[in-house]
């Protein structure tokens, strides 16, 4: 008889959360086989199906969404029980999940390293998103602690701002127009453009808002560093933040 096990729930959760097999294969450093089969025994002792393939990732079922809940509940005490039984036996064990927007990768493992120095049995476990990505995550309760550029509003939350985030704007080396100038100056030039969803473009549009300025000609990238490399190689100017450059130096 098949019998449900935290293991089988360890594999699912990871599943949903990388939103593949493959790329939950690779994170539990187990087989695609290995993962495609757990699957499969999870869903042989719920008796329905999961979750459904859509273009490339898996999607939740009205059963999976269920389970992943339990799933997610299940974890997390079997977490805390391990803690605190360390506790009591006088080790420091645990883990502590954080989810972060993009450009608090750049900030977020340096601050991290004394700590995981002083907490060597604590296991970190590092998300990476934009900032709808890391909001969705907040929503379902899925991490410990969450670093954004502009929280949520909700006055359920516990917020403490701890660094500024000043944006800047980058140009390629042979860039021959004005320096320190507005960027009301600049709006007519080809702009490189974090996607709709990143703090980095919300600022950027509550700027442009405000100060009654519409940048033309824009690109959308999805990333900071493929934007650092199109602006190096001339395709436009951008917006990003100082700390993504402050670590590329």
């Amino acid at each position: 008889m098949n019998t449900l096990t935290f293991r089988l729930l360890e594999v699912f959760q990871q599943v949903v959360d990388c939103g593949s097999v493959t790329a939950a294969s690779n994170a539990l450093q187990l087989s695609q086989p290995t993962v495609s089969l757990q699957l499969k025994k999870l869903n042989s002792i719920i008796g329905l199906p999961l979750i459904e393939h859509f273009q490339g990732s898996v999607q939740l079922t009205e059963a999976g969404a269920a389970v992943y809940r339990c799933a997610q509940e299940i974890l997390s005490s079997q977490d805390k029980l391990k803690s605190q039984i360390s506790a009591l036996q006088g080790v420091e064990v645990g883990s502590l999940k954080l989810a972060v927007v993009t450009t608090a990768k750049y900030i977020i493992p340096p601050m991290l390293s004394p700590f995981c120095k002083q907490h060597p049995n604590i296991d970190v476990r590092f998300t990476v998103g934009n900032r709808e990505q890391i909001a969705e995550r907040l929503m379902q309760n899925r991490d410990d602690l969450y670093i954004f550029t502009y929280p949520p509003e909700d006055d359920d939350l516990v917020c403490e701002p701890f660094l500024a985030n000043p944006l800047v704007v980058i140009a390629p080396p042979d860039y021959d127009g004005p320096d320190n100038c507005s960027l009301a100056k600049l709006q007519n030039a080809k702009f490189l453009l974090r996607e709709i969803g990143s703090g980095t473009r919300r600022t950027l549009d509550e700027y442009c808002d405000k100060h009654d300025v519409q940048l033309r000609n824009n690109m959308v990238i999805e990333s900071n560093e493929a934007i650092r490399l199109a602006v190096s190689a001339g395709l436009g100017l951008a917006v990003l933040s100082q700390h993504t450059l402050d670590q590329s130096a």
